[in-house]
C-alpha cells in the first residue's frame, strides 16, 4: 500500500484514472531495485523505511538554523538538513553529492541544503575538523572549506587545518583565532547536543523539512525523494493519465 494519496494496493493504484506520483515513484524504486538484484526482502524494508520518512505525520525536529549558510536557493520549498562528522567516510562521499544536486544538479532551485556539526567521539580529529568548520562559517566561507575538508579526507591532519582554510582565501590568522574562540567550541558542543535531541545516532542523518529521513543515501533515491517532497508541497499529488509497465 502506499502512504500517501491512494488506499488502494499498488497495483490498483497504478490503474486508476488519476495515478497517484507516490505510486508511480514507488513502482519505480521497486524497479530499479530489482534492476540492482535486491532481495525482495531488502526491497520490502527499504519500501518501509521510505514511508517512515515520507509520511507527513508526527512532530517535526526543533533544529535551529539561525545564522546558518545554506547551499542551493535560498527560497527552495525544501529544506534538507545534515548532520555531519568531518571524519566520518560515508559523510565525505554524501555532502558533497548533496551540495552538487542542490547548486547544479537536479535539485537546483527545488532543495537547499544546511549543515550541522556532529562530531563523533570515536572519530579521531573530528573534533578540531568540526571547529574548523565553524571557524570557516564565520568568515563566511563555510561551503568551499566544507568541500577542501572532505576532498582531503584521506589526507587530513588537524595541523593541515589552518593551510587548508588559507587554500579556500580565508585569512589564515582568523581562522585559527576562530577556532580557539571559546563561543566556536561552545557552539560545536550545542549543535551536538542538538542532534542527540533529535534522535541523531550516527552521520550522516538527514532530515527533510524537519521530518527524520530513514531511507537509502544513493543519488537517484534521494533525487526522488526530495522531488517527491516538492510535489507534497506544491500539491501536486496526481499525475496525468494511467501509468504504464511492470504492473499492468
Amino acid at each position: 500500500y502506499p502512504y500517501a494519496c491512494c488506499d488502494e494496493k499498488l497495483t490498483a493504484c497504478l490503474k486508476q484514472k488519476k495515478v497517484c506520483k507516490v505510486a508511480r515513484r514507488l513502482r519505480d524504486d521497486i524497479c530499479r531495485r530489482v534492476s540492482r538484484n535486491q532481495a525482495p526482502k531488502a526491497i520490502k524494508d527499504a519500501l518501509s523505511r521510505r514511508a517512515r520518512s515520507m509520511a507527513a505525520v508526527g512532530n517535526k525536529a526543533d533544529i535551529d538554523l539561525a545564522g546558518l549558510q545554506p547551499a542551493g536557493d535560498a527560497k527552495a520549498p525544501v529544506t534538507v538538513v545534515a548532520y555531519a562528522c568531518t571524519r566520518c567516510p560515508f559523510c565525505s562521499k554524501v555532502l558533497p553529492m548533496l551540495h552538487r544536486m542542490v547548486v547544479s544538479g537536479g535539485l537546483k532551485g527545488r532543495a537547499r541544503l544546511y549543515f550541522k556539526t556532529f562530531p563523533i567521539r570515536g572519530h579521531a580529529g573530528s573534533a578540531q575538523g568540526g571547529l574548523a568548520l565553524l571557524a570557516a562559517a564565520k568568515a563566511g566561507n563555510f561551503w568551499p572549506y566544507m568541500l577542501k575538508l572532505y576532498a582531503e579526507f584521506d589526507n587530513y591532519a588537524p595541523e593541515k587545518l589552518p593551510q587548508w582554510a588559507a587554500d579556500v582565501k580565508l585569512d589564515k590568522a582568523a581562522f585559527l583565532s576562530a577556532m580557539k574562540d571559546k563561543a566556536t567550541r561552545a557552539a560545536l558542543v550545542s549543535a551536538k547536543k542538538e542532534g542527540l535531541r533529535n534522535g541523531v545516532k550516527a552521520t550522516p542523518t538527514l532530515f527533510i523539512n524537519g521530518r527524520k529521513y530513514h531511507g537509502d543515501l544513493d543519488p537517484e533515491t534521494l533525487l526522488d525523494v526530495l522531488d517527491e517532497e516538492t510535489d507534497r508541497i506544491k500539491g501536486e499529488a496526481f499525475c496525468d493519465g494511467a501509468a504504464k509497465g511492470l504492473f499492468q
